[in-house]
């Protein structure tokens, strides 16, 4: 066999492999993702051209398939959700999904990296429950003269917020608008009352959207919006009748502050109950479409801007997590509420109830914080995950775990060519990295093959020059005189 028949050859066997999956214009293949099954989601891994044309855009099929590059240490992968065979989009973060590479977790090791790119929101029936702090610190007013609670308003009655918690094309969703100080919350108004149209809604939020007094039961107020409320008729039949999933978007501008003599360690064991709260209640909560999922929204600036949360997810939180060694004796009330919000409660609410956590000083950024928590529903994810490219020369597992929302996890194994690296991607205008097309690939080799297949030339030439050239010099032999 000549040499540009072997290398074909090897080519031909190191992307045909029985059993994989090649994805088109590159060298990578993948293996069926395996799905782990009796789980409350399921998780889909697309490996197939034809699997991302059936759901995503025409634009984004190539984003949607499996990708490796060398260079980077990059890999992506596109997942979704289903219930029942169904699409089910949810909100999803890095904090919600654990990424394993190689049996090893992607967001534990140093120099690694996880990022997940939303694609195609969708409108699906909510019921959004506002749970706004009334407690008399929102009175306080900024430079320009404008209470707390008066950006609240104003961001509210935005009219993108409003297009966010009632979004066109008849999508049912309801607003239900709460105060908190002490005690358990009230209904806007004094009476308990679901909003569907955006005029309801403006002239409630308008004229009776105020400033109460009291202490700031914040975590009250989160256990009663996620637990008892929902039982109750008005609730329980809206969310029954058009299968709408509970959002509660909780906001404060400081701590939660039962007492005067409380401090930031006093909340640790109550924040633990809470916690445990939110857990039980999601659990015991059969259908997932009906668990409350919870935002957290702070006004002000973060006590504790570094803040992170500790792996793991015990609902047991001690006063050295929650307020680290400088924070933990200081009293709130008239101490830590001059410096900043409790950032790190926010972030373990947020958590524990699926959603995200925010912290916001204007009237824009509130905004945005409510846009974002009415929106965060998407119809399939981009997992994006960066490793030392070393890890990269074999063939590996990827595995991927969701982590609070339900249970769902699937794993796919994915093969990048043992010995031809596929086209090194590029960066897009967003600064995306994307692959390349094959042919990028086909620069390499075919040079290469047009080397071999001229030297194949070149050697045949030399050998017949040499021949004819012997043999004009040579007597010619048996010649008859």
């Amino acid at each position: 066999m000549s040499l540009v028949a072997w290398l074909w050859a090897l080519l031909w066997w190191g992307c045909g492999e029985s059993g994989l999956q090649a994805i088109p214009g590159t060298t990578t293949r993948v293996a069926r993702p395996e799905m782990v099954q009796n789980t409350e989601l399921e998780l889909k891994i697309f490996t197939s051209l034809e699997e991302c044309a059936g759901t995503v855009k025409p634009e984004d099929v190539r984003l949607c398939l499996p990708h490796v590059d060398r260079r980077s240490g990059e890999v992506r992968v596109a997942i979704q959700f289903r219930l029942d065979s169904d699409d089910f989009p949810i909100p999803l973060s890095e904090e919600n999904l654990r990424v394993v590479h190689k049996g090893r977790t992607v967001q534990d090791g140093p120099g690694m990296s996880v990022e997940i790119i939303p694609h195609d929101p969708i409108d699906a029936p909510q019921l959004y429950i506002l749970v706004i702090d009334g407690s008399s610190s929102m009175n306080e007013t900024n430079s320009k003269g404008r209470t707390r609670m008066d950006r609240v308003r104003d961001a509210l009655l935005m009219p993108d917020v409003k297009s966010a918690f009632f979004p066109a094309g008849g999508t049912k969703t309801g607003v239900l608008v709460l105060t908190f100080t002490s005690g358990e919350p009230v209904p806007l108004g004094g009476e308990l009352r679901i909003l569907d149209d955006p005029q309801a809604y403006t002239r409630l939020v308008k004229n009776e959207l105020a400033v109460l007094s009291g202490y700031t039961h914040l975590y009250e107020a989160v256990r009663y919006a996620s637990g008892p409320l929902l039982q109750q008729g008005a609730v329980r039949d809206f969310i029954d009748v058009y299968q709408a999933s509970p959002t509660i978007i909780a906001l404060t501008d400081g701590f939660n502050n039962m007492a005067p003599d409380d401090t930031c360690a006093t909340n640790a064991e109550r924040l633990s109950r809470l916690l445990d709260s939110l857990a039980t209640i999601r659990r015991e909560t059969e259908d997932i479409r009906k668990r409350p999922t919870v935002f957290t929204v702070g006004l002000g600036q973060p006590l504790r801007p570094s803040f992170d949360l500790p792996k793991g997810k015990e609902n047991t939180v001690p006063a050295s997590v929650l307020c680290g060694k400088r924070y933990a004796d200081r009293r709130i009330d008239g101490d830590l509420e001059r410096y900043g919000i409790d950032n790190a409660s926010l972030k373990f609410i947020a958590d524990r109830g699926a959603g995200f956590d925010y912290v916001r000083t204007d009237r824009d950024g509130l905004a945005e914080a409510f846009r974002a928590a009415a929106a965060q529903r998407y119809t399939w994810f981009e997992v994006r995950y960066q490793v030392d490219p070393h890890y990269l020369r074999r063939s590996f597992e990827t595995r991927l775990r969701l982590l609070s929302y339900a249970e769902a996890e699937a794993s796919v194994r994915i093969h990048p060519s043992a010995w031809l690296d596929g086209p090194p991607g590029q960066r897009d205008a967003d600064g995306r990295l994307v692959p390349r097309p094959y042919r990028h690939t086909m620069t390499v080799i075919m040079p290469t093959l047009g080397l071999l297949v001229a030297l194949g030339f070149v050697g045949a030439i030399g050998f017949h020059g040499r021949r004819t050239l012997l043999g004009r010099s040579r007597p010619g032999r048996g010649r008859k005189r």
